[in-house]
């Protein structure tokens, strides 16, 4: 679907969504970590998915594209929301939780980041 310009901007986006949900899905979180690791997914994000456009997708998958795209941009809003849920949570029981919606929010955006690849 992607031009192969494209296609290696989604692949690193890819690698730090999944970096991150490896940290998440640890046995003891360590928040620190966790936050570095979503900032690089962050920069990323804005630095190379966020201001891509359509000129380059074929017409016939532009929309499709345009759809996924809509997408990424709002689940990397909840997961940023996700995220300071998480550094404001005060109890173990509470960090887990909050963490299993984040790693929720991870699986969706890897498997867009997949549909697109």
């Amino acid at each position: 679907m992607l031009p192969l310009s494209k296609r290696q901007e989604y692949q690193e986006f890819q690698q730090a969504l999944e970096q991150l949900h490896s940290r998440i899905d640890a046995t003891d979180l360590e928040i620190v970590a966790i936050k570095a690791a979503f900032q690089d997914v962050k920069q990323l994000f804005t630095s190379q998915i966020a201001n891509l456009s359509a000129e380059e997708i074929a017409p016939d998958n532009a929309s499709r594209w345009q759809s996924i795209q809509t997408e990424i941009h709002k689940q990397m809003r909840l997961l940023e929301t996700e995220m300071l849920r998480l550094q404001a949570a005060r109890s173990s029981a509470t960090s887990k939780a909050r963490a299993s919606g984040i790693s929720d929010r991870l699986k969706i955006l890897i498997q867009y980041c997949e549909a697109l690849l």
